[in-house]
């Protein structure tokens, strides 16, 4: 009897794990897709930033006679160009990640890389409104001020708006935080096989 108890309790509790990583698998892809959402939308806001930078800094340096406006719309232009190819490539990549099926453990290193990358692009984008302001307030002591002093509004304004971007999109996947977490109190399926979570 008592072995036939503990072959029977050793069923139920194989059953229970296999349904808890039914469970955990579900949740942690459903995450994991509104990762990968939120990165599509964010990939888009920035290529439409960097295509409208272009438009508008193509445009206006074209039509500038002011030295300092046509450097302020020529910088635009560029930041534009690099910011919709870093968009486009970004959005690629998402694309990709939208059709893999990942255990939870690689979701949730993906899911803290991304919010790692925006953590240290927000540094970045202070040190853009930094030098940006710097080279407007030195603009004088450098030869061609007007130029200077319109190349660092421009990095100034790019910097702001890059700041605001970042910081958004770090707050929308903090915003997660919880959910990801919890999940891994209970049975997670590794590329190595199961692991057993609990935060004490």
């Amino acid at each position: 009897m008592r072995i036939v108890a503990t072959i029977l309790l050793s069923l139920a509790t194989i059953q229970g794990m296999a349904q808890s990583l039914k469970i955990n698998d579900a949740a942690f892809a459903q995450l994991n897709n509104r990762r990968v959402a939120t990165n599509k939308t964010g990939m888009t806001i920035l290529g439409a930033w960097g295509a409208a930078n272009i438009v508008g800094g193509v445009a206006g340096a074209l039509a500038s006679t002011d030295q300092k406006w046509k450097s302020f719309h020529t910088m635009n232009a560029l930041w534009g160009a690099v910011n919709l190819g870093i968009a486009g490539m970004g959005y690629i990549g998402a694309r990709k990640e939208a059709g893999q099926s990942l255990t939870c453990d690689k979701a949730l290193a993906r899911y803290e890389s991304n919010k790692q990358l925006f953590l240290i692009n927000a540094g970045l984008d202070i040190a853009y409104i930094g030098s940006g302001v710097a080279l407007s307030a030195y603009a004088d002591d450098l030869n061609n001020s007007d130029r200077w002093r319109g190349y660092g509004k421009s990095i100034t304004m790019q910097g702001i708006f890059l700041l605001v971007f970042d910081g958004t999109m770090y707050a929308l996947h903090q915003h997660n935080n919880k959910q990801w977490y919890k999940l891994l109190e209970g049975v997670c399926v590794t590329g190595n096989g199961v692991g057993f979570n609990y935060t004490f």
